[in-house]
């Protein structure tokens, strides 16, 4: 039988790169007040049909199936989105406590895929910051995700904002059918040619000029700031203006806070995404300087106020909003971890129970120091010590302290005789 390798693997190589992303990830969570959760792997398939949350071709990629004998036959799926599953979660478990939350996951994803070469689970660490309309909520939100992606290493990498509400609500405004609207919205979603579009669908040529000065593609914006939005806004006519004036207002104020940070982006209106429920500012950090796939998104993140008002029924919306690592597309990007010296070998000499945990505990107590520390069986060869920054034997038998450090190429003697008293070093 013929078998084939699964793209969905993660090699012990790309598992230290993961870790590392995990790491940083949920230190950051804890520096900024976020709880960690976990959501359910299965859930029920109508939390993303439902309420029109995830566009047809994203739908349509979802693994789901009959679960006969736990929801009563009731259709369920593996789950695309985690967003969605926070807002049934949050509902579940928050609902009546105190509406400001703040929470954070590292979870799989499934979607169908078109081929055996292609990937159909994808692992996101992700933040979910509700209850807070305020744009320091967004600020904080693009701010954490910056800093993760620079602490991870990642070298290369550029921000894009956005805020799809604005192009749908000037697209509105042109007064076409539904589908028409939704025609020119799916051809700037792809970019294509937008002012061949306006000109054929026969729109008002103010109207369509100010469109197209909202959808110029990256290379042609001479100044990524808020004063390249203040002067959109100067240019529009009164009655566009109205229709979105507290949408570009919001995104000014958010791209003044970034322009204070020294955070550079780009705007880009034709980024409109395929999740429906952003309600406000969206954002993607890029390793490339376009994205041409999917494999170029390393975050994706913005706001929606309305999912959670909906999938519950709630009478006040919810503000929220969040972002999600892509840890497959972050992986490659992220140095190979390559310093021997921040190995440890502890090699029990004398496999008793006494020990085994003597080494348990050093091996502990290295490893809280940020050392890659491992417990051992087999004698490791003088030959190889040089594969490690340090190679301790364990043995209470034929060492006073019950230890000895045969090797030592990193760590000094005053240091392990602070942690672990006197020994006897060669």
């Amino acid at each position: 039988m013929k078998t084939k390798s699964s793209k969905n693997d993660l090699t012990h190589e790309d598992i230290l790169r993961f870790r590392k992303i995990e790491s940083v990830f949920l230190n950051r969570c804890k520096h900024f007040g976020y709880k960690e959760i976990k959501t359910s792997t299965v859930e029920p398939l109508y939390i993303f049909t439902a309420l029109g949350a995830l566009r047809d071709d994203k739908l349509n990629r979802i693994y789901s199936f009959i679960d006969w004998d736990g929801w009563s036959g009731e259709r369920v799926a593996l789950k695309p989105d985690s967003t969605t599953c926070v807002a049934r979660y949050y509902g579940d478990h928050l609902r009546g406590e105190n509406p400001r939350q703040k929470l954070c996951y590292v979870e799989n994803h499934f979607e169908w895929a078109d081929d055996w070469d292609k990937i159909s689970e994808r692992w996101q660490c992700g933040v979910e910051n509700i209850g807070s309309a305020a744009p320091e909520s967004d600020i904080e939100i693009i701010y954490m995700a910056l800093d993760i992606l620079k602490n991870a290493n990642i070298r290369k990498f550029r921000l894009y904002l956005s805020y799809p509400s604005i192009i749908r609500q000037m697209v509105r405004g042109l007064g076409l059918y539904d589908s028409r609207q939704k025609e020119l919205l799916e051809a700037i979603r792809k970019r294509e040619d937008v002012q061949d579009m306006i000109k054929k669908l026969a729109v008002e040529p103010e109207k369509g000029r100010e469109l197209n000065a909202f959808l110029q593609t990256p290379e042609e914006i001479p100044e990524y700031s808020a004063n390249y939005l203040e002067n959109l806004k100067y240019s529009l006519t009164k009655d566009t203006y109205d229709q979105i004036a507290p949408c570009l207002d919001n995104f000014i104020s958010i791209c003044k806070s970034l322009d204070n940070l020294k955070c550079n982006y780009v705007i880009d209106f034709s980024m409109l995404g395929d999740l429906e429920y952003y309600t406000g500012i969206k954002f993607q950090f890029l390793s490339s300087q376009v994205r041409k796939s999917r494999k170029d998104i390393l975050c994706s993140g913005g706001r929606y106020d309305s999912l959670i008002k909906m999938m519950w029924e709630i009478s006040e919306p919810v503000p929220a909003v969040g972002f999600a690592l892509f840890a497959r597309n972050m992986i490659p990007s992220i140095p190979a971890v390559t310093d021997k010296l921040q190995n440890i070998c502890i090699y029990i000499g004398n496999i008793t129970k006494g020990n085994v945990e003597k080494g348990q505990y050093l091996c502990d107590k290295l490893s809280n120091l940020g050392f890659s520390a491992r417990i051992s069986f087999t004698q490791v060869k003088p030959e190889e010590y040089d594969d490690y920054g340090m190679v301790i034997e364990v043995d209470y038998d034929a060492y006073d302290d019950g230890y000895q450090v045969l090797s030592s190429q990193k760590i000094g003697k005053p240091l392990l005789m602070n942690l672990f008293g006197e020994f006897n070093g060669r």
